[in-house]
């Protein structure tokens, strides 16, 4: 049977690596499998890290180690799952994204091999093990989807020049192509309970004759059930409207004999409201002319309050002044007086607060630069950043020991070199001493980013 990989893309692989990185434009670290990692000695993790915490494989320790397990030349089905084992566990660490692919590719041939042997188990026994054909289905599933999940433009990973015809790319791809062809073939779907995809002519065919047999047996003829249901709905809704409109009627004189009794106690009730209002809207009247009265005499004697001894009254200045005080508002609104006063405050805020805020900046830049950029988890990269020329001469980057180049900022300010040790600087801005050093444990740099202001 034919493997399911597109030609185009084997074609690319074995065109070679610098093919392959010509054709990407991503710039993706590419991976070359070692013939130091296949032939390690028991297939063990390599020893930890200085500084790192003991009995903590990286996910590329675990990635080596199931290459190493799966190369093995009289490779066991206990290699092969151990092999799985450290595959997912590599996968689950994170690896970056080509070393990824790889992982998946030999996860998925691994599970392939198992599914075989599982399948040659069954057919052993005369197909008595039930349980090495759900073995054979469900390790099938795996290398499926593990096969399915790899992204080929990600996949420029390659064998170190040199080795055997078995530790190749062809090789790996030999194997795919088999795994497709074998366990993974069509031809045990029905073995595990799938169903096959249906060619479309069958489809159309099959859903043809289920829609014909349901129209004859349901829609055609006047005895149909169809038909019979809409009869039978029919006098049923006659029977409702005919007792709708006789309980319309009801409703009718029921509601005459309603509003005839509303209008005699709506006449009642009208007579009685009259007479409890009329004195109650007189004795309002009064009332209101009197407080009337008491108004305008307090008008009167409010007006006389502005009338000085010489008889001046003083009401006409009062409102030309009203008008001046008037006319200054607003030319102070335009003028924009009270926003440049709230602005001036903000500012001597701002300048009187100016050490704190610069002493918290420095101390997040200082935590990002130790706690995160120069940790265990990312040295490696940051070594392999620095190495770029454009970094050449930057006094903050990693030498390949791990160790700070010079740790010494410098910067010209009015011809004057001023300098300052990073480490000084840090401590100043209140970081620990303990978390100014590169290469901090994961824990150690977890609680210096806690510690984030």
């Amino acid at each position: 049977m034919t493997p399911r990989i597109p030609l185009g893309l084997i074609a690319l692989l074995l065109a070679g690596p610098a093919t392959a990185r010509d054709l990407f434009v991503d710039n993706l670290a590419g991976y070359t499998v070692q013939a130091r990692v296949l032939d390690a000695a028991g297939c063990a993790f390599p020893a930890p890290v200085q500084g790192a915490e003991p009995g903590t494989p990286t996910a590329t320790d675990a990635l080596e180690r199931g290459l190493c397990l799966y190369h093995r030349a009289t490779r066991s089905a206990d290699d092969e799952a151990a092999a799985i084992r450290a595959l997912d566990e590599a996968q689950t660490r994170g690896l970056p994204p080509v070393p990824q692919q790889l992982a998946t590719l030999i996860s998925g041939l691994s599970q392939c091999a198992q599914a075989d042997r599982h399948m040659a188990a069954f057919r052993d026994s005369n197909g008595q093990a039930e349980f090495e054909r759900t073995l054979f289905c469900r390790v099938r599933r795996g290398a499926q989807a593990d096969l399915d999940a790899i992204r080929w433009d990600h996949a420029l990973f390659e064998y170190a020049d040199g080795l055997p015809a078995a530790r190749t790319i062809d090789a790996r791809l030999a194997e795919m192509a088999a795994c497709h062809a074998g366990a993974l073939s069509p031809d045990f779907d029905a073995e595990c309970g799938l169903i096959s995809q249906m060619p479309d002519t069958e489809i159309a065919a099959f859903v043809d004759e289920a829609v014909g047999a349901s129209i004859t047996r349901h829609f055609s003829g006047v005895e149909s059930p169809i038909t019979a249901m809409f009869s039978r709905k029919l006098l049923r809704a006659e029977g409702l409207v005919e007792g709708a409109n006789a309980g319309i009627d009801r409703l009718t004189r029921d509601a005459a004999v309603v509003n005839a009794e509303h209008a005699a106690l709506l006449r009642a009730y009208e007579g009685a409201r009259d007479e409890k209002m009329g004195p109650i809207y007189d004795n309002y009247r009064a009332a209101i002319l009197r407080a009337t009265a008491i108004l305008d005499e307090f008008d009167r004697w409010k007006g006389g309050l502005f009338l000085t001894a010489e008889n001046i009254n003083l009401r006409p200045k009062i409102t030309e002044r009203s008008g001046e005080l008037a006319e200054e508002q607003a030319r102070v609104q335009e003028l924009a007086f009270t926003q440049t006063a709230q602005g001036l405050v903000a500012s001597i805020r701002r300048l009187a607060n100016a050490d704190a805020e610069n002493r918290a900046l420095v101390d997040q830049l200082c935590r990002v630069y130790f706690c995160e950029l120069l940790s265990r988890r990312a040295s490696a990269d940051t070594i392999r950043a620095c190495r770029r020329p454009a970094l050449a001469q930057n006094p903050l980057c990693l030498r390949p020991d791990g160790t700070i180049a010079d740790g010494t900022l410098r910067v010209t300010f009015d011809g004057a070199v001023q300098q300052a040790d990073i480490g000084a600087l840090c401590r100043d801005a209140g970081v620990d001493a303990a978390f100014t050093v590169p290469g901090l444990a994961p824990a150690a740099a977890n609680t210096c980013l806690a510690g984030m202001p």
